[in-house]
């Protein structure tokens, strides 16, 4: 698929084994999108792509300290 614009966000992993994650991922993608098009265009739309990445707590890091 040719992209116009992609964005990668990491998320704890968690958010995936929620029971309502399908609803979590759908919004932010659909927010994420809605911010771009609000920045550059909603011709750009159908071009942008939002990737959710799962970070797993023992590879996660704030201010340099491990959040395990």
């Amino acid at each position: 698929m040719d992209t116009n614009a992609s964005v990668i966000l990491g998320v704890r992993a968690g958010v995936f084994d929620r029971p309502d994650a399908a609803q979590i991922t759908a919004r932010l993608g659909t927010a994420l999108t809605d911010a771009i098009t609000r920045v550059v265009g909603d011709d750009l739309r159908a071009g942008t792509m939002v990737e959710l990445v799962a970070s797993p707590p023992e590879r996660t890091f704030v201010g340099g300290t491990l959040t395990v």
